[in-house]
Order: structure tokens, then C-alpha cells, then sequence
């Protein structure tokens, strides 16, 4: 199993919840039902049952009236497995290398089908010392005619930047 993906998980309890200066908003929020959950997914209210009866959802969704962030994100994540087209044996598939219950943020992971594991996607701060290795290898081989144009789009993008800025 890959720890890095643990960091996509979300929990109920505080430490999955970022700090805030209202804390009542979290208490009077009304919470989603499972079934517009699924409604939101375009997944089959029977699917979803049948998620739980298979073990997959840690939660039986006809037994809630609303769902907690975890479960919520936990049926996100499922759902969209399964309206996306996976199988039974797919999902186990998928599923294999995660912990349950399967409360993982789709927007902070993605399955790598080469390796056939889940991984984390890379965070803003990863980008610019990827985009640094990339320049240093464009140098190493000789490509000064794509690093021009890198230089010109750059460029550009400043240009634009600094005009909008109303100052």
C-alpha cells in the first residue's frame, strides 16, 4: 500500500478539517443525503446499495439520513469508480493497494495505470522544481530553440500579468 495516498484521505474528526473562524458553520451546514450524493453522481441508488452489500461502502446508505464529510467522500469516491465504468473485478482491482473505508479526494489523487497504484497528485509547490529538472534537461541536450520559446511565452505571461494589475 502507498502511504502517499493516505494524504487524500478525508476524516471526521478534526484532524481532516482545516481551521476556521466560524466554527458554527460546520455544525448548522445541513449535510447531503446519501441518495442527492448519488443523484449528483449519476449513480444508481441500487449500486450504491449494492457498494455496501459487497463491502465496499463502510456505511449502508439506506440506514442515514445524512452523510458525514467522510462518508461523503468516501461515496464520491466509489461512485465515481463505478459510473465511470469499473466492474466488479476492476474495482478490486483499484481498490487493492487503498485502506477502507474508501474516503479518499479524487481531486488530490489519480490511479497510474503504467504502475497500477494509486498516487498523489503533485502539490503547486512540486511544479516549480519539475519545471527546473525539465529546463535543466532541455539545456543538457541542446535545446535552445525550445528554451527561446519558453523565454517568449514567459515573456508574454508577465506582459499580461502586469497589464491587469491596477497599479
Amino acid at each position: 500500500m502507498d502511504t502517499d495516498v493516505e494524504a487524500a484521505r478525508v476524516r471526521d474528526d478534526a484532524g481532516g478539517e482545516h481551521p476556521t473562524l466560524f466554527p458554527m458553520a460546520e455544525v448548522s451546514a445541513v449535510r447531503p443525503s446519501p441518495r442527492s450524493v448519488c443523484e449528483a453522481l449519476g449513480l444508481n441508488w441500487l449500486a450504491a446499495q449494492h457498494l455496501y452489500q459487497r463491502k465496499r461502502l463502510s456505511f449502508d446508505p439506506a440506514a442515514v439520513a445524512s452523510v458525514t464529510p467522510a462518508q461523503e467522500a468516501e461515496l464520491a469516491f466509489l461512485g465515481t469508480l463505478v459510473t465511470g465504468g469499473c466492474d466488479e473485478g476492476l474495482l478490486s482491482k483499484m481498490l487493492g493497494g487503498l485502506r477502507r473505508p474508501y474516503a479518499y479526494r479524487l481531486d488530490r489523487l489519480y490511479y497510474d495505470w503504467q504502475k497500477q497504484c494509486w498516487q498523489l497528485l503533485p502539490r503547486a509547490e512540486d511544479y516549480r522544481e519539475r519545471f527546473e529538472h525539465w529546463l535543466d534537461e532541455l539545456v543538457e541536450h541542446g535545446e535552445g530553440a525550445r528554451l527561446e520559446s519558453i523565454g517568449h511565452s514567459v515573456r508574454s505571461a508577465i506582459r499580461t500579468l502586469r497589464s491587469a494589475m491596477p497599479w
